[in-house]
């Protein structure tokens, strides 16, 4: 009779947990069962993409041999009760053992959150080196000379990460680990050239410490409205421009954002943030293409405002646009790691804007600028023989070939990297930038040896190699030749 019973409650216990185990499955599998119109997946508040459906097939018809471990990325991303079991496990975590389910989240105090990437700067731990710092502030100077020769003034515009400006609310844990941070850094070598910038972590600072308003968003990683009109505000003083009032129109205060930060932690589980808006005009006008804030190119106009800018963004920028495209009389925003600043050569803008958060300054060491290479006329160099071999790749998509590199690592303090196209009636020299395209070369991590330049394609023609040339001081040294194709 006993034995009988434990059999019993066995194959209970074994079917209450596949019936367990079965519920993710089965909900996933009736939600796609069900139309497009009928059945809407768990909002998806996660500041990432998610994986998407899988085929058996490529496009080419033939056989995703890839298909197993895409079905499992998908699956982990889209089970059924994801967000609610996500949103479980942070509550119990965080309220139990009060720390945070994701790793890429900190609770720190008064209920903040904030982003773990942005740590090292507010503790003022360089996670690059000087020579990076100096690369940086040399291809940003690349890019404004260029805006220059064509009639664009440029403005490179870093927005600080929240926790450069509201440092207090962060665990106690996290401590000051030195006198500077990158943008310290980058700030004191710009200061030695004419790129323009525009010091929002400066003023933002001062309003966070004596202005009567929050300037972030409490459970998320961006500025609010009172942050973004302030932000607007110097970046148009920056620009010597009138701000047109923005500022003085009548504000309101809501509870209605949704913080990425707490989705990351609790999807399942609403918790509005505070929010300022400010009354302003809507008379501008979209291109008609756009769907969001956060499409990779909208395109305004407005009868109301005047010049024109163009504008490469991040996620900050979204909370601009409404502000900027009431402002200018056209707006260009583009969101993409390498910015398209060569698109002056066909649409004139008198004002160019790099918007880019405080985190992400290393874009400008693995992400190239599109635009023509500078050329340049060298005449000595002596030759360095005992250099380790070039390592170079080049791609073309009709109007640049993308020249791109290593050169030996022994030479990566260097001032300039110049390339030499030899062709068959002479010489052509070009200003790279001192970029290293991490991604494209396959690389585990960034290399400061790197150089990137896009070359005009109908200025190659008859021309079979590449010479790297690099400049120390005073010295051009030759490093090394590849064949071009």
């Amino acid at each position: 009779m006993k034995q009988k019973l434990k059999n019993t409650l066995r194959i209970v216990y074994a079917a209450a947990v596949c019936g367990i185990l079965a519920v993710p499955g089965t909900v996933l599998a009736a939600n796609s069962l069900r139309s497009d119109s009928d059945a809407s997946e768990e909002d998806h508040t996660e500041n990432r993409v998610l994986a998407e459906k899988p085929s058996l097939k490529t496009e080419e018809g033939k056989l995703n041999t890839e298909f197993p471990m895409q079905y499992e990325a998908w699956f982990s991303d889209h089970f059924g009760l994801r967000s609610d079991l996500v949103t479980a496990y942070g509550d119990l975590t965080n309220k139990v053992f009060g720390v945070s389910s994701e790793a890429d989240v900190i609770i720190g105090k008064n209920d903040w959150l904030y982003f773990a990437k942005t740590i090292p700067d507010a503790t003022n731990v360089r996670t690059l080196s000087d020579t990076e710092i100096r690369h940086i502030a040399y291809n940003l100077k690349l890019v404004s000379d260029y805006a220059e020769t064509k009639g664009t003034k440029f403005v490179f515009a870093p927005a600080p990460n929240k926790a450069s400006i509201y440092p207090q609310n962060l665990p106690a844990r996290y401590l000051k680990a030195g006198d500077q941070n990158n943008l310290d850094a980058l700030y004191d070598v710009l200061a030695h050239t004419d790129v323009t910038v525009c010091d929002w972590r400066g003023v933002l600072r001062e309003q966070a410490a004596h202005g009567p308003y929050q300037l972030y968003h409490k459970l998320d990683t961006h500025w609010n409205g009172d942050g973004a009109m302030l932000g607007y505000q110097t970046l148009l003083q920056t620009l010597g421009l009138d701000d047109f009032g923005f500022g003085n129109a009548p504000r309101t205060e809501t509870c209605d954002w949704s913080g990425d930060l707490w989705g990351m932690l609790s999807p399942a589980k609403e918790n509005p943030d505070q929010n300022a808006v400010y009354e302003i005009p809507h008379t501008y006008q979209d291109d008609g293409r756009m769907r969001s804030v956060d499409d990779l190119k909208i395109q305004t106009y407005c009868e109301n405002g005047s010049e024109s800018l163009l504008m490469f963004r991040d996620s900050f920028g979204r909370a601009l646009i409404p502000l900027l495209s009431e402002r200018f009389a056209s707006c260009t925003y583009l969101r993409s790691n390498a910015i398209q600043i060569d698109l002056l050569e066909s649409a004139q803008a008198d004002y160019a804007v790099y918007e880019l958060v405080e985190r992400n300054l290393d874009h400008l060491l693995i992400h190239t600028p599109k635009m023509p290479a500078p050329p340049a006329a060298l005449l000595d160099f002596r030759s360095a023989p005992e250099a380790e071999p070039v390592r170079m790749n080049s791609e073309s998509d009709g109007t640049y070939r993308h020249v791109y590199g290593l050169f030996d690592a022994e030479y990566s303090e260097v001032d300039a990297v110049y390339l030499r196209a030899l062709c068959s009636d002479g010489t052509q020299d070009y200003v790279a930038f001192l970029c290293c395209e991490q991604e494209a070369l396959e690389l585990d991590a960034h290399q400061p040896n790197g150089f990137s330049a896009y070359l005009p394609e109908d200025q190659l023609v008859g021309c079979a190699a590449i010479e790297v040339i690099v400049q120390k001081g005073s010295e051009y040294i030759r490093i090394g030749a590849q064949a071009l194709y």
